[in-house]
């Protein structure tokens, strides 16, 4: 994945022949003085300087050209001139430039002098009134070579608030913190450089590296959907690229789209007809989801000659061919050797059902849990409803029939299909004489009424009210207070949450979501004590960080407080857009306006690539815009938030822009 950094590119040429004039032209003969020790009289000590770049173009011209032995001669003697002219400023008082030493220090890296370099990268920044990019892009290279990744990260964003939308400075540290496999934080910087790429760089050479890494990274932290929307990026102009059309196919297998992935493994297969991996994979996809055209599929690959003696693709086309003798004895030991694959479960459990073994029942009920397991809650549903039609007349067949719905419930749930999910949690109610068991579903009902579009939140509290008088458990109250806060009642909720932090008074979660009703309810106290409870409880609880960080910013107190919170909130979620907003926010409020854009542009960008727009986000930039003196800008951002939001634009916004409008028209 890390690719290094480009040598930076500088007019060397140029440099060397105005030395090189300087020397020709210095004065008369007859009225020369010697300058330096180590020269003629009148020869200037930029002479070594010019000497110095002219050997590091001539060594890096070498390298390009694959010849080590003359690159690594021409550094060290570009060395040696450079060590000859700081002499020579040292004889009359001078110190070397910050020029000289970043070039000394470039030597240094490409000879392999580590420390050295380094040192004199240091000079070179000491020397700068004003840091360059060149500068930082040579630290960073340096400690790249040292093995420091994390102070490679730490030198590019010590700056990066001075270069916000710089992709090189974007791309490394993507790049970096990939390497480190802080798929967070590399996420958070491939997604701005993504977005510097659409507004301001389309032509980039990092456009499509970019869209594969951002796939990579979305796959990594289980964001199908957007990851598929990169790779395709980067497909449409890497179309050959075997490896991202097997992830594709593999994406889509998670999401039970079974045509996608059958489409990306038959692109493999035409492109790389010698690929195996994936008509392995097209093959179990067909026995599991496209039985009726497995036959001619397993029969295309005995053609080819792809079905080996011995494993699951083996396997299955004895299933298929109704092969059977001892193919129990074989799938149930490929299954031990290899526990997390779903296709062997599903022929073991078909063959149970056809030749009527007798651990039938435990068979559908362990492929039932791995098949929801690895998501597939189709298959998974399939399997249960197979499981209940054989529930007849035995021994408490009714608790059993309730669990087999209670599954199925689970699997709807999944799909999003909410509707269904109640109708068999309420059927798994009417199963059940347990009485646990009957709090449980209760309870579960009562959640599916607040989920998705359902929203039916006194059904819920009428539900858990009842519960509640039989069984006052502190899961139960604190459901109660998230329904009745959806309701707007905030009071009692604040009261439930109270009730269940009376009886379980260690759990975080109570404290956060009664701070939240607080609030609501004004009393900023309370608020704040609970969101200090709940980190005192969960030190690593960043939603509370980020809720009191902000709140402190909004009444523009504890500033020192609230960035700490908000910087802890932020290193433990670099990816989330409301902490990046938060963060930004705060460093507003504290007039550091390049560092709030920085971090306001990342929670617009993080905010993007999950598919949504914060009205808030623009407003907060367009704040920063106008005490940036940027009423252009500005505007544009109010607009952008006024066009987001769903409800009436505020009195605030609406003055905002009138405002702004007056100052650009003036």
């Amino acid at each position: 994945m890390f690719q290094a950094i480009k040598t930076p590119n500088r007019p060397f040429l140029f440099v060397f022949f105005c030395f090189l004039s300087l020397s020709l032209f210095a004065t008369e003969p007859g009225t020369r003085i010697k300058e330096c020790s180590l020269l003629d009289p009148g020869v200037p000590a930029d002479f070594f300087f010019s000497r110095a770049l002219r050997e590091q173009v001539d060594g890096f011209q070498a390298a390009q050209r694959r010849k080590p032995e003359d690159s690594k001669l021409s550094f060290e003697r570009s060395v040696s001139f450079l060590d000859s002219y700081h002499l020579c400023l040292k004889e009359v008082g001078k110190e070397p430039s910050a020029l000289s030493a970043e070039t000394q220090s470039l030597n240094y890296l490409e000879l392999g002098s580590l420390d050295k370099a380094w040192e004199w990268s240091e000079v070179a920044r000491s020397k700068s009134p004003e840091v360059s990019k060149d500068q930082i892009l040579l630290q960073t290279r340096i400690r790249i070579r040292q093995g420091e990744l994390a102070k490679a990260s730490d030198v590019l964003e010590s700056s990066l608030h001075k270069f916000p939308n710089d992709p090189d400075f974007l791309y490394l540290l993507g790049n970096i913190n990939f390497e480190r496999k802080l798929w967070n934080q590399s996420i958070l910087y491939y997604t701005a450089l993504s977005f510097v790429i659409e507004r301001r760089d389309t032509h980039s050479k990092y456009k499509f590296l970019t869209a594969k890494a951002l796939g990579e990274l979305n796959y990594k932290l289980d964001h199908p959907k957007i990851a598929i929307k990169r790779y395709q990026e980067y497909t449409a102009f890497y179309k050959n690229d075997m490896e991202v059309l097997f992830r594709l196919a593999q994406i889509y297998f998670v999401l039970v789209d079974f045509k996608h992935c059958r489409l990306y493994l038959e692109q493999i297969r035409e492109k790389n007809p010698r690929d195996i991996d994936a008509s392995h994979m097209l093959g179990e996809i067909y026995f599991m989801d496209a039985r009726e055209s497995a036959p001619t599929y397993f029969a295309t690959l005995k053609k080819e000659k792809k079905i080996p003696k011995e494993g699951i693709i083996y396997l299955l086309d004895r299933f298929l061919n109704g092969s059977t003798t001892g193919l129990e004895v074989k799938l149930k030991t490929y299954i031990q050797d290899n526990p997390g694959r779903l296709s062997p479960r599903i022929a073991l459990l078909e063959l149970a059902d056809k030749e009527k073994l007798s651990d039938y029942d435990a068979l559908n009920s362990e492929t039932a849990q791995y098949a929801y397991e690895y998501r597939q809650y189709l298959t998974a549903e399939k399997i249960l409803r197979r499981g209940l039609s054989r529930i007849k007349t035995k021994e408490n067949a009714e608790e059993e029939r309730s669990l087999f719905w209670e599954k199925i419930s689970s699997c709807q749930e999944m799909l999003g299909q909410w509707n269904h999910s109640v109708m068999a949690t309420k059927e798994a109610i009417t199963l059940t004489n347990e009485t646990e068991k009957s709090f449980r579903l209760r309870f579960r009902l009562a959640y599916l009424y607040l989920q998705g579009n359902l929203k039916k939140e006194s059904l819920s509290v009428s539900i858990l009210s009842e519960t509640i008088q039989e069984n006052p458990s502190p899961t139960h109250y604190y459901l109660r207070g998230l329904a009745y806060f959806q309701l707007e009642k905030y009071k009692e909720s604040a009261s439930d949450f109270t009730e269940a932090i009376t009886l379980d008074p260690k759990n975080p979660n109570y404290y956060f979501y009664r701070a939240t009703a607080y609030d609501k309810l004004k009393q900023f106290g309370d608020t704040e004590a609970d969101l200090k409870t709940t980190i005192t409880l969960n030190p690593n609880a960043s939603n509370a960080m980020n809720y009191l960080g902000y709140l402190y910013a909004e009444k523009d107190i504890n500033p020192e407080d609230a960035s700490k919170l908000l910087n802890q909130a932020v290193s433990l979620e670099p990816d989330n857009p409301a902490y990046q907003d938060s963060l930004g926010w705060v460093l507003y409020r504290k007039k550091d306006y390049n560092r709030a854009l920085l971090h306001l542009n990342f929670a617009a960008s993080l905010a993007l690539e999950r598919g949504f727009e914060d009205p808030v986000i623009y407003e907060h930039l367009g704040d920063v815009y106008l005490a940036k003196k940027d009423p252009v800008n500005a505007l544009q951002f109010f607009k952008l938030s006024e066009s987001k939001l769903k409800s009436e634009t505020s009195k605030d916004l609406v003055a905002k822009i009138k405002k702004v409008q007056k100052e650009i028209s003036e």
